[in-house]
């Protein structure tokens, strides 16, 4: 399933695993190049309660955080990006584009794997085509 961003630039979907809770990382081999994606939930621990509630990210107070490492052929890994992730923002860093357009994490998945309603989707696309 391509996402398409409101600039029009076509995502592919990035391989995030909801039912794996956050954080979370893996790995993508994109034009040569390993990027280890790691995202993680900042959300206060009075707004962790109930446990079965879902939150659209972001609020005033919680965001989802997205960082990223890439290692290119005959080079050691280093730090690309790291910051806070908007939905209605598209993201360049080095040779990528990023997108998040949906961020609903389930306060279960929150350390904890399970289907618990957690939908959060991301793709990438080449900064330059």
């Amino acid at each position: 399933m391509i996402l398409t961003a409101p600039s029009g630039v076509d995502y592919q979907p990035l391989p995030v695993d909801n039912k794996a809770g956050f954080p979370q990382s893996f790995a993508v081999l994109i034009d040569g190049a390993a990027y280890r994606f790691l995202l993680y939930v900042n959300l206060p621990l009075a707004a962790a309660t109930p446990r079965d509630a879902i939150v659209d990210l972001p609020t005033e107070d919680s965001h989802l955080v997205l960082r990223i490492e890439v290692e290119e052929p005959n080079q050691e890994a280093r730090s690309l990006f790291q910051r806070k992730i908007v939905p209605s923002l598209e993201y360049e860093t080095g040779r990528i584009r990023l997108y998040f357009p949906r961020q609903r994490v389930a306060i279960a998945n929150l350390n904890g794997q399970g289907d618990f309603g957690s939908d959060v989707q991301g793709g990438v696309a080449p900064r330059w085509v």
